[in-house]
């Protein structure tokens, strides 16, 4: 090659950098991507609404804070007051059965329950369902005439502290001592010595002792104390009690053979 060709300019070199390159998958090399603002917006948004969340649940545990959870001991001063652990265990079962199945296993609520009480009280704008024993324990003592959704939040918070301070025997006696079973009765001993001349007390030598099915009918009767007549029982009533043996026996909290007897005398089959 002449010299004169080495000096010579490289025009083509020179125009082939000079080129912008292409990546061919995306877009122009050093072209800067654009900002989705959809992403942004949605960040924004979430954000907002689980401060707004999180303040709501805060303000509505400081107003839980009001709930003296020590007054739920005054339960315990009634004359009729019989604590679960001296009774039987189907007459417990029976409660546990039809209005809390995890109740032994639970913190307060029950997650399950919670999200369908939940979507209820939006749909609806009603309070329904869902609820623990322990949450029924609080309502009835603390939130009884409150039926709101800011009551379910403030009775949740509530039910937690109630965990943390008694145990399940204690909360459950809170529970079927505090609650109506028609004819103007609170406890579960005054609803047996007034409807079957009973005791629901292990310890009393005095009356006979409370059986599977009056433990089951008076269990199924405090979900309408005053439509449910046990003297003169409807289809509804007894199939309602049914359903309550068939959980009683499910959960072991009864035999086989106590469950046939119960829907004998239930008149049942």
């Amino acid at each position: 090659m002449k010299r004169s060709d080495r000096l010579k300019p490289n025009h083509t070199a020179k125009s082939k950098q000079e080129t912008p390159e292409y990546n061919t998958y995306y877009q122009p090399i050093g072209k800067p991507k654009r900002k989705k603002k959809g992403k942004g917006l949605i960040l924004t948004v979430l954000l907002t609404l689980t401060l707004i969340c999180c303040l709501f649940v805060g303000l509505m545990y400081y107003l839980s804070l009001s709930a003296n959870v020590d007054d739920l001991k005054s339960i315990e001063d009634k004359h009729t007051y019989v604590a679960a652990k001296d009774m039987p265990e189907y007459t417990k079962g029976a409660f546990i059965a039809m209005e809390d199945e995890r109740f032994y296993s639970h913190h307060g609520f029950d997650i399950k329950g919670m999200s369908r009480a939940l979507f209820s009280t939006l749909g609806d704008h009603n309070v329904q369902g869902g609820s623990t024993i322990t949450q029924q324990v609080v309502k009835n003592y603390y939130y009884d005439n409150e039926r709101s959704f800011t009551r379910k939040v403030k009775e949740l918070c509530v039910a937690h502290r109630v965990e943390k301070t008694y145990s399940k025997d204690e909360i459950l006696s809170f529970y079927i001592n505090n609650i109506y079973f028609g004819d103007d009765k609170y406890t579960i001993e005054s609803a047996a010595n007034h409807y079957f001349g009973t005791t629901t007390d292990v310890n009393n030598a005095n009356l006979p002792k409370i059986t599977v099915l009056q433990s089951a009918i008076l269990a199924s009767k405090i979900n309408a104390p005053s439509v449910y007549n046990i003297n003169d029982m409807s289809d509804n009533f007894k199939n309602r009690v049914k359903v309550n043996l068939e959980k009683m026996k499910q959960q072991n909290y009864i035999s086989d053979n106590q469950y046939e007897e119960a829907l004998q005398q239930l008149g049942v089959s």
